[in-house]
């Protein structure tokens, strides 16, 4: 088995968080670090690079993890694939869409492979949502709401974070992420963006919201506040589809609930849901339906057919109505760590056989950031 040897630009927690991840895996070996110089007294015996360029110039390296504030990704990403190096990239791909298309363009000049760090999407919850939904089984995805309330406890006035220079600001910076898993969901692709914010002050723009329009029907609201307690720190991923409602819970999704209207044969999907459990199954030909009120009269013949229902004007195949509840039962911290895992293993599958479609591509990664840009009010 080849051993790939890894090189991680920025050494603090996340990048630490990797290495302990990353060490568990047989094919990979951290080899190298580059720091500000501040974590310097935290290194294992890495080989430690005081200036990043030095580490993209090692000829021992195979695959360089940027993970710094994200102003630099760009820079540096184009800089490690033009020293022959391929890239994993933290998210975002690049604060301006200047930066994000020319990491296009290095890549396709150099071959190198690079994917971005949106880890959601290993998420098992989210994955195998994604199968589900592509089977068709559970209709069209018309409607998503996303609700991130982030504490601000440990973001300092004069954090990186909030300086938009550096950051790109919440969306860019953190909003990302969810508007990928939304188009990974709905596999649809965004038609129109509006966004809104407040500010606390001038310089901590601390909550924003977009809607975005896409281009099979789908809506979708999105809102971010880094502004209040650890204690109150929630994120909730609310999903309408056709034939199913989705609650989901935890900015890594560790657990939630599902009702959806399906045949047999399809509910059997739902079992691959990490701790999927029926609450309640009813069998249509029985189940009231209480959309009209008592005297209303008489319903739509069509609709009212044996295993037949209709939504947005389709008529699909149903015969029963099941309720569940999902939930991980491994710690956050392994969820994630399993995730980072996955994502670098994937890129490695796609260094050895350019035929193998990543999970994250690059483009998937640059159309989050274009949907980011615009609910900022920035200019793409």
């Amino acid at each position: 088995m080849e051993k790939y040897k890894i090189g991680i630009i920025g050494y603090g927690g996340f990048g630490k968080f990797l290495d302990h991840w990353w060490s568990k895996l047989d094919n990979i070996e951290v080899i190298a670090v580059a720091d500000s110089g501040q974590h310097y007294h935290k290194i294992k015996n890495y080989r430690v690079y005081h200036d990043w360029k030095e580490l993209i110039e090692d000829q021992k390296i195979d695959i360089v993890s940027i993970v710094t504030p994200p102003s630099l990704h760009a820079e540096m990403a184009c800089a490690a694939m033009l020293a022959g190096k391929h890239v994993l990239l933290e998210k975002p791909v690049a604060i301006c869409r200047e930066d994000a298309r020319r990491i296009l363009e290095v890549q396709k000049q150099t071959g190198k492979r690079i994917t971005v760090n949106h880890m959601i999407r290993y998420n098992p919850i989210i994955r195998e949502l994604m199968q589900i939904g592509e089977s068709g089984s559970l209709g069209q995805l018309h409607h998503a709401v996303v609700n991130n309330y982030a504490q601000d406890e440990s973001l300092a006035e004069n954090h990186w974070f909030w300086d938009e220079q550096i950051s790109g600001g919440i969306m860019v910076e953190h909003g990302v992420h969810f508007f990928d898993i939304i188009n990974a969901l709905g596999r649809q692709h965004y038609q129109k963006v509006n966004g809104a914010s407040q500010s606390r002050n001038d310089k901590q723009r601390d909550r924003v919201s977009a809607l975005v329009a896409y281009d099979k029907g789908l809506t979708a609201s999105y809102y971010h506040a880094f502004s209040g307690p650890g204690f109150f720190e929630r994120t909730t991923i609310s999903l309408v589809y056709d034939l199913a409602r989705v609650e989901i819970e935890g900015w890594m999704p560790m657990k939630g609930k599902l009702e959806a209207l399906t045949e047999s044969k399809n509910a059997e999907a739902f079992k691959r849901i990490p701790g999927w459990k029926e609450t309640k199954k009813e069998f249509i030909a029985k189940a009231g339906d209480d959309s009209r009120p008592e005297g209303w009269g008489e319903g739509s013949e069509s609709a009212s057919e044996e295993n037949r229902v209709v939504a947005g004007g389709i008529a699909y195949k149903a015969d029963q109505i099941i309720h569940g509840t999902f939930e991980i039962t491994q710690s956050k911290g392994e969820v994630y760590g399993k995730c980072v895992q996955e994502i670098l293993l994937d890129l490695i599958l796609n260094i050895e056989d350019q035929n193998h479609k990543l999970a994250v591509t690059i483009e998937d990664a640059v159309e989050a950031l274009e949907i980011a840009l615009l609910a900022s009010d920035k200019s793409v």
